[in-house]
């Protein structure tokens, strides 16, 4: 069906509003191509799109749609009795037309025979794996964008374990959203009155939330071994998303001293007070920078920045350093750091488990890594995505390993998987003691880095995205990813490559002994991802999106300073651009 035939359907469909036909009929051409030239598919991280209407876009009917498959597919799974007794658990975000996708999500399902526990407020992505682990739900769904524009929403659906369901679960329940009639034709019977779930709002009182946040502050390590006045106090930014309540909430109960950022802690669809909510972004600290100087003018000593995302399952730091300057840590950064003060701390208690295991990804940075090897425990890396972390998580349970840490490069960690999903309250608490428990010592957390290299090795870690424009230009990315992985390059920006691990393919060449081999990594789910390990221990790991043009590069150089590796970096990146005919 082309394009202008399927936006006449919406036109002559009484399911679509009158604000929408207006707004249908008066856009440019572009944008009803863009509208209608597509359908918006359930992939294997659920679906993100521009809002507004359209069969490319996320609206009621297209997530009327992918709930109806859902619930077939759990139907199908676990029969109509478990899902009424069990339930499925729906939170959100403060974008735009969150809470009416909640509605009419909550309408399918309970029209269904399910049982739905759901929120009035925005509430963040841990606290849904939380919820579906705490009521043994069949399922979860998270109503999210995570970081992008305000024009954006999503759908994320997450399994019985509260991980965002992986490959063997997914691959289900797309084939069963595809099975279905399009957004304006596909239908179901809803059950009788007598039979239909019931709705209920975890948040009508504070009781579930003060019961989430006392768990989260539980992961603690030190919140009552600290004695006296803390000397960390926190300047914290939820950027107009889910932990405006309970993130302030969870410090303040582990002991410490907040103060939230104006025109940032309250739920905004707009992020009317932040040029970019990305904690990886320094546009998403510039109002936390200008208070944390007036608060410190006015005689306030507050040294800590946090900042997370929309859906809170993400985090950033930037804290007074040693020289009295405001600096910003990476993703890796604040893992490794994480990792040697959690594992240092169990060990000087003697409750380091012989069993204990880390994880990462293959794109994180060996920082991390080596700091486990400090302890002698084991690290388990995944393919890219902290779901497969928190599937990671669940399989230790039946293998015999403890888990003791989880992170990605991204900005995501999770100390306890009592939830299964990155968590930027568990991040936020155990960054907060990690700051106490150095400037004890009398030590900022740059101090606290430089003494981990030393004992390490120091690491430069970077990413670059690359879009690529243009007609064609999703066909093109991917024909340049197949040439590279038909035709790797032996040297890059003078390096020698030591090894290509092909995810996808399942394949390692070794070019030191001119060789290739089967893949044997069962922790890393087939991905489409190249990593280039160098000679000098540096990496490049190259993955394009699988929705939209675009790839990123992740680059590691250890063994140099800062500047000169930044060098380094930049000069494999635009080698590598050139390679891919993007100069």
């Amino acid at each position: 069906m082309d394009y202008l035939t399927k936006m006449q359907s919406w036109l002559d469909s009484p399911l679509v509003s009158q604000e929408d036909k207006d707004f249908i009929t008066n856009a440019d051409e572009d944008t009803k191509k863009e509208m209608f030239g597509s359908d918006l598919h359930f992939g294997t991280a659920g679906m993100r799109a521009l809002l507004g209407p359209g069969s490319a876009r996320l609206n009621l009917l297209t997530v009327r749609k992918a709930t109806i498959g859902v619930a077939l597919f759990l139907l199908k799974k676990y029969g109509k009795e478990a899902c009424a007794e069990r339930g499925f658990a729906i939170s959100f975000d403060n974008r735009h037309f969150s809470k009416e996708f909640r509605d009419i999500s909550s309408q399918v399902l309970t029209e269904l025979g399910f049982k739905v526990y759901t929120f009035r407020d925005p509430h963040p992505t841990p606290e849904l794996s939380y919820t579906v682990r705490h009521f043994h739900c069949v399922g979860g769904l998270m109503l999210t964008a995570s970081h992008n524009p305000k024009e954006y929403n999503g759908y994320k659906v997450y399994d019985e374990k509260g991980c965002q369901a992986v490959y063997e679960i997914i691959d289900g329940l797309i084939a069963t959203i595809d099975e279905l009639p399009d957004e304006l034709t596909v239908s179901y019977e809803p059950l009788p009155e007598e039979e239909r779930g019931s709705v209920t709002f975890l948040d009508d009182n504070d009781d579930y939330d003060n019961e989430y946040v006392t768990k989260e502050v539980s992961t603690s390590l030190y919140k009552d071994i600290f004695e006296g006045e803390r000397l960390t106090k926190i300047v914290f930014t939820p950027e107009c998303g889910c932990d405006v309540k309970v993130g302030p909430q969870a410090l303040r109960e582990a002991g410490y001293e907040v103060s939230t950022v104006p025109g940032q802690d309250f739920f905004d669809p707009d992020f009317t007070g932040t040029p970019n909510p990305n904690p990886e972004s320094e546009e998403a600290y510039l109002a936390a920078f200008d208070h944390i100087k007036k608060l410190n003018e006015e005689g306030g000593k507050f040294n800590l920045i946090m900042a997370t995302d929309p859906d809170a399952d993400r985090m950033g730091i930037a804290f007074i350093n040693s020289k009295g300057e405001i600096q910003r840590f990476t993703g890796n950064q604040t893992g490794a750091l994480l990792i040697d003060y959690v594992l240092g701390t169990l060990k000087r208690r003697n409750e380091l488990p012989s069993n204990g295991c880390i994880c990462n990804t293959f794109v994180t940075g060996a920082q991390g890594a080596k700091a486990a090897s400090l302890y002698n425990i084991k690290v388990r890396t995944t393919a890219t995505g902290f779901k497969y972390i928190g599937n990671m998580a669940d399989r230790m349970v039946e293998e015999g390993d403890k888990y003791l840490f989880g992170y990605e490069e991204s900005y995501g960690y999770l100390l306890a998987d009592f939830v299964r999903d990155k968590d930027s309250l568990q991040s936020i608490v155990a960054i907060a003691d990690m700051c106490e428990y150095y400037l004890r010592q009398g030590k900022t957390l740059d101090m606290a880095l430089r003494d981990l290299d030393k004992r390490t090795g120091h690491y430069f870690d970077t990413q670059v995205n690359i879009y690529f424009r243009g007609a064609g230009s999703l066909e093109r990315m991917n024909e340049e990813i197949t040439k590279i992985r038909n035709n790797p390059f032996s040297t890059l920006a003078g390096k020698q490559v030591k090894t290509l691990s092909d995810y996808q393919e399942r394949k390692i060449i070794d070019f030191a002994n001119n060789e290739t081999k089967d893949m044997d990594l069962p922790d890393i789910d087939t991905t489409n991802c190249l990593r280039f390990d160098f000679e000098d221990e540096s990496f490049l790991c190259i993955r394009p999106s699988g929705t939209e043009p675009k790839v990123k590069f992740y680059i590691e150089v250890p063994g140099h300073k800062d500047e000169e590796a930044a060098e380094i970096a930049k000069a494999m990146s635009d080698e590598l651009k050139g390679i891919m005919g993007l100069e």
